[in-house]
């Protein structure tokens, strides 16, 4: 088609709204239910038998802070960044203002842990620092504060945290907010320069894993136990890019790094890594030690049969039929019942993909991309 057509047909199309108010009044909806292949965030989250698992683990961390590990399984197109996306806006939702940080980490194809440990000190921020460091400088907590001081094995971070909470008890706002600063840069892994040896007195620079995790440990403790920090739910995605493509030394330099992570913290941590099963499988054997840590492993499963693919149908339908009932009310608009793509066509696509399937069942990402061609195919008639 000529680029001078094709922007034609463009210029011509229908404005947005006309557009919604056509699917509302024949469909019941105002876009597309089903998210196609590439969209991998932003729709709804079918609950399975998995759910009630992590629910299971989360319910029990949020009770009392000893860490978790869990291992979301399945082969690619199952739904694991689904589920990691449906449980980081449940728990933002539900935990905000509760003293718990919610982390999504996607894993870097590059080789390296020192990123996820910084994304963490990112996360956490000045402004948790502030807070942590103003309650350390009250007097009623000088006792608790001189105890959990000596419990700090690295010189570099007590000498920080005492300059920190004497620079917060001068009362000085404008040298507090200077030094918090200085703090979280040094966090963060950036050079040490002449004002954080001055102000913090801090002469070395966190330039390894092993350091910065030992920063994060006595971070995370320290906020902790002066009430300031409840937990960190770290919702690690996609670890399979650790693969072999990488030398063995690599990505066992990065899995042992993960595991001091683990074991760094044994309290205030719950993470929730998704990756494939046959990844895990590979990591295990190449780290046994790391077979322990994630040796709780939740497996999803694809869609097994018609009565299942019918149930995503109708959920995801059903999902943007509820989303579109308070424009339409809104707008005035008549709210449709006929189904963007039928019943019968549901069933076709299942069996059609069941029968080339190389995995017993269907992957959830393949079925509900061709749900949403045949709905655009649907919406553009």
């Amino acid at each position: 088609m000529p680029l001078e057509d094709l922007f034609e047909k463009e210029a011509q199309a229908p404005e947005s709204d006309s557009d919604q108010k056509r699917l509302c009044e024949r469909f019941g909806v105002l876009a597309n239910p089903f998210p196609s292949a590439a969209q991998t965030s932003g729709h709804p989250h079918l609950s399975t038998d998995a759910d009630g698992l992590v629910d299971r683990e989360v319910k029990a961390f949020i009770g009392e802070p000893r860490s978790h590990a869990l291992a979301i399984t399945a082969s690619q197109g199952i739904g694991k960044t689904n589920l990691l996306n449906a449980y980081q806006e449940a728990l933002h939702e539900k935990l905000k203002g509760r003293g718990f940080f919610v982390i999504r980490y996607l894993a870097d194809p590059e080789p390296s842990f020192e990123p996820l440990v910084r994304s963490i000190f990112e996360h956490l921020g000045e402004e948790h620092l502030k807070r942590v460091l103003a309650t350390a400088s009250r007097d009623d907590k000088q006792p608790k504060v001189d105890v959990l001081l000596d419990h700090v094995r690295a010189p570099d971070i007590k000498n920080m945290l005492k300059a920190l909470i004497k620079t917060s008890s001068e009362g000085n706002l404008s040298n507090f907010d200077q030094a918090i600063h200085l703090a979280h840069q040094w966090l963060l892994g950036l050079p040490v320069r002449k004002a954080h040896r001055e102000q913090l007195d801090i002469n070395f620079r966190l330039d390894t894993v092993e350091s910065k995790t030992r920063a994060l440990r006595e971070i995370v403790f320290f906020s902790a136990e002066l009430g300031e920090l409840r937990g960190i739910f770290l919702l690690l995605d996609e670890l399979e890019k650790q693969d072999f493509s990488l030398s063995k030394t690599i990505v066992l330099r990065y899995l042992s790094a993960l595991r001091a992570l683990i074991d760094a913290l044994p309290k205030y941590l719950f993470l929730m890594v998704a990756l494939t099963t046959d990844a895990l499988q590979r990591y295990r054997e190449m780290l046994p030690a790391l077979k322990g840590r994630l040796a709780n492993e939740v497996q999803l499963s694809p869609i097994r049969d018609e009565e299942e693919a019918l149930k995503y149908w109708r959920f995801y339908n059903d999902e943007a039929r509820k989303a579109a009932k308070d424009e339409a009310e809104a707008q005035g608009w008549r709210c449709g019942e006929e189904h963007i793509v039928a019943e019968t066509e549901v069933r076709e696509v299942f069996a059609k993909q069941r029968k080339l399937s190389s995995i017993e069942g269907v992957r959830q990402r393949d079925f509900l991309n061709e749900l949403n061609r045949l709905a655009s195919l649907a919406s553009a008639s």
